[in-house]
């Protein structure tokens, strides 16, 4: 017998988490904003403060995050999780201000190792907030990450014991 597919929106960030979290990026009135895989429900996007300019990709519309050139102050949402790693060099390299990225605990624990750190400090960026969050309709925890041009309090090894 096959399992019943889940709904669509199993996959949707919930919008009050959304507004929650968009509350703690530190954006400043006229920045750009890009939310970098807005998904059908646009969830990030809608929810964006008036006082920014906000654009959107998204792939079902044509649109590939890993081929933009244009830069924006921000690139905020939740990165597909099989590419979060490409998502996240590609920002480091796009962003002026900040990144702010929603993961799960895999991506934590495989996105974020030493060498990719390295990477995204060497483009500029450390992780200035994390926040923990949970959703209901998903296992563990989630984390979101704001990654600022500035000092942030995460600090690594590179060589393996």
């Amino acid at each position: 017998m096959r399992e019943k597919p889940k709904d669509i929106t199993f996959h949707y960030t919930n919008e009050q988490m959304v507004k929650d979290l968009i509350a703690i990026i530190p954006f400043e009135k006229g920045d750009t904003i890009l939310d970098a895989g807005s998904g059908k429900n646009k969830v990030w996007y809608k929810n964006l403060p008036f006082d920014c300019r906000r654009f959107e990709c998204e792939l079902e519309d044509g649109q590939n995050f890993l081929e933009y050139e244009e830069k924006y102050d921000w690139i905020i949402g939740n990165p597909p999780y099989h590419i979060g790693w490409q998502f996240t060099e590609k920002a480091s390299l796009l962003a002026n201000k900040g990144i702010a990225w929603l993961v799960n605990n895999t991506e934590m624990n495989s996105l974020f190792t030493p060498r990719r750190l390295q990477i995204v400090k060497d483009n500029g960026f450390e992780i200035t907030h994390i926040k923990v969050v949970a959703d209901k309709r998903w296992f563990g925890r989630y984390y979101f990450l704001i990654f600022e041009k500035k000092k942030g309090f995460v600090s690594w090894e590179r060589k393996t014991y």
